[in-house]
């Protein structure tokens, strides 16, 4: 799971709310595969069970995943489903998150929801690749640090 500094949620925060409004979504949440919320858009009208729905949404990907190697297919970038009044589009993000958009069918359609996310695609993967490596860098231990010069029983004293 992404490590995210409030910063850098604010910045996430701001990229899918931005998408929602283009493409008319409910609201638009980023998960990792492992079913853990990431970052949802700013949503008054929305309410649900984020925690929830973001778990399920990953074993949803995982079974769609699993089906589409049984049928031969080695990646599976995008997914969509629907109920009767709402449409739910589902698109893989560097292949370890899931970018996933709420539509009312009444005031947009999959097209625009689709164009909308391939423009915000890009800008959410940089963004996304930037906090990597930002936590990549802030876990390494520094090779400046000689541990044997350290009396660590003085430390707990």
């Amino acid at each position: 799971m992404l490590n995210i500094k409030p910063e850098e949620d604010k910045e996430l925060k701001k990229l899918l709310t931005e998408l929602g409004r283009e493409s008319k979504s409910k609201i638009v949440f980023l998960i990792d595969k492992s079913g853990q919320l990431i970052s949802r858009s700013d949503s008054p009208a929305f309410s649900s069970d984020d925690i929830t729905f973001a778990s399920l949404t990953a074993g949803n990907v995982a079974a769609s995943e699993a089906l589409s190697k049984l049928l031969g297919d080695k990646n599976l970038n995008h997914m969509f489903t629907e109920t009767q009044n709402e449409g739910i589009y589902m698109v893989l993000l560097e292949g370890k998150y899931i970018l996933v958009s709420i539509f009312d069918k009444n005031l947009s359609n999959l097209g625009i929801v689709r164009v909308k996310m391939k423009k915000f695609y890009s800008k959410l993967s940089t963004l996304i690749k930037k906090i990597e490596e930002r936590e990549k860098e802030e876990s390494k231990v520094s090779t400046d640090i000689n541990l044997e010069e350290i009396d660590l029983d003085s430390l707990f004293k």
